[in-house]
């Protein structure tokens, strides 16, 4: 089911009016909390409803293994210290994680993984059962929210009052299953996130009333998502399609038609992505959750690391706190970091598709990263002391200089994005030779939608932008009836020129 569907706005409007009926403190909690766990059942299974056996299975392993795993931490203390023999919370957590692992592989990556095997090993009758294993929507998503459940459990890293629901046994459980598949699967963030960590979810479960809904929150979220993702990204999406055909259709393309397109789909990502997290948080909010934001203007970056600070914020702070920082992060030695780095981008990548892609995408992103830090660290040791902008002498060289490495950060990040829309390497590199090409026909519509749809999500960062650099004149703008027009222009143009209907690009990954 798509936010942009009638369906979803009827399930949406009725959910709402039930969960805020009149009903006694006493029930209220366990009434809301079932409400939205069938709504969302509702939700993830409006086309395949067999795929919602998949993500009961995920709930129910998470909530055995944390209950499991705080049982033997309580009874690991009551042991006298000589009688104390291994760590069987510790076991139930790594398996638990394998066993996250497990299906996650299992769906997204086992007829990338047949692929390599030779055909007499494996059969071609095998391979095709391999190639139709359907891939659930959102599996990586709440598979990771799961691995961060058993994961901060492990570490003590959720508070008290949580550990007591948790650890639940007996008839009690039942409500400790219903909170943990709460978490895992609420459906405005289930198949595309933000990525909700287990420590800053479970504490804000209980019972919600209409009146302290953070409204200001619900707005901007729902009318700026909802124009990004309807106006701006599916309308882009109708010049971009070209790229999903093949180098055939692309090979022939002008310089200036290809660099439109490429734009194009640099924005058109942005907008769909940005605008699901944003009707997420507003959809949250409506509810009585706060959920993280995902995205900070990312194309005002000027490195790549500055990018991953403001793309994608919930995967990269994941990684970060269970991949990156597990590994050793930046405590080790310098080449190991380097490695680090890498090998998470890497990972990274083949997390958002089981393609060579993807693990290409992931790879360059992780070069980049390491070769940033060595530079920064040479910088740092005075090696390369006469680049710093700091040692410029005139504030037009220092901007001169953040417009240089803004533009460079830009055009790595975009041509990159090629990899999500073009089907294959060939197509990519059929799409670079016609960009170096030099040609400088003209093509209308491509040109145009990049100029007027494309256009919003420029405004969208100069927002940022202003906010960043100037914040006590953008706070006045906010105050200002500034910001309701612009919200009325949003809902003008969304419901006068939507772009045909498309899915989310995410729900792919």
């Amino acid at each position: 089911m798509l936010f942009n569907s009638w369906d979803f706005l009827v399930l949406l409007l009725v959910t709402v009016v039930l969960y805020y009926f009149p009903i006694g403190v006493s029930l209220r909690r366990v009434w809301q909390v079932a409400l939205l766990l069938a709504a969302s059942a509702i939700f993830y299974a409006w086309e395949n409803p067999k795929l919602l056996i998949l993500l009961a299975a995920s709930c129910v392993l998470n909530a055995v293994a944390v209950e499991r795993i705080l049982f033997y931490r309580s009874r690991n203390k009551e042991e006298p210290e000589g009688r104390k023999s291994g760590d069987p919370a510790k076991r139930w957590m790594q398996w638990s994680v394998a066993a996250n692992l497990l299906l996650l592989a299992f769906f997204k990556y086992a007829a990338f993984i047949a692929g390599w095997i030779p055909d007499v090993w494996i059969g071609e009758v095998a391979l095709e059962w391999f190639r139709d294993i359907p891939l659930p929507v959102g599996i990586s998503f709440y598979t990771f929210q799961g691995i961060s459940l058993v994961v901060d459990t492990w570490r003590r890293d959720i508070s008290p009052h949580s550990v007591e629901i948790l650890r639940l046994r007996g008839r009690d459980r039942v409500g400790s299953v219903r909170d943990l598949s709460f978490y895992i699967s609420f459906f405005p963030q289930l198949v595309a996130g933000p990525i909700v960590k287990a420590r800053d979810f479970l504490d804000q479960i209980g019972a919600k009333v209409f009146r302290d809904v953070d409204w200001i929150t619900v707005r901007r979220g729902l009318v700026t998502g909802y124009f990004l993702k309807v106006f701006v990204a599916d309308n882009l999406a109708e010049q971009t399609g070209i790229l999903t055909l093949g180098g055939e259709k692309v090979e022939g393309l002008s310089t200036v038609v290809s660099m439109s397109l490429l734009y194009s789909y640099s924005f058109q990502i942005f907008a769909d992505f940005a605008g699901y997290s944003l009707i997420a948080i507003g959809l949250g909010a409506l509810f009585g959750y706060r959920l993280p934001p995902n995205f900070n203007f990312p194309y005002l970056s000027t490195s790549i690391t500055e990018f991953w600070r403001r793309w994608h914020l919930s995967l990269s702070s994941w990684l970060r706190d269970y991949l990156y920082i597990p590994l050793g992060g930046n405590r080790t030695s310098a080449g190991r970091t380097y490695f680090n780095l890498f090998l998470v981008m890497f990972l990274g990548g083949l997390w958002h598709g089981a393609a060579w892609k993807f693990a290409l995408w992931g790879s360059l992103h992780g070069l980049f990263l390491a070769a940033e830090r060595l530079v920064g660290r040479e910088a740092r040791a005075g090696k390369l002391e006469k680049f710093s902008v700091a040692k410029r002498p005139f504030n037009i060289c220092c901007s001169v200089f953040i417009m240089i490495k803004w533009f460079f950060v830009f055009h790595v990040v975009a041509f990159l994005w090629l990899t999500f829309m073009m089907p294959d390497m060939a197509s990519i590199a059929a799409f670079l030779q016609a960009v170096s090409s030099m040609s400088l026909g003209f093509s209308g519509p491509p040109v145009f939608g990049l100029g007027f749809y494309g256009s919003a999500v420029v405004a969208y960062h100069a927002w940022g932008w202003l906010a960043e650099h100037r914040s006590h004149f953008a706070r006045r703008l906010a105050r200002s009836p500034l910001e309701p027009l612009c919200h009325a222009m949003m809902i003008f143009l969304v419901v006068t020129n939507p772009g045909a209907p498309q899915g989310f690009i995410y729900f792919q990954f």
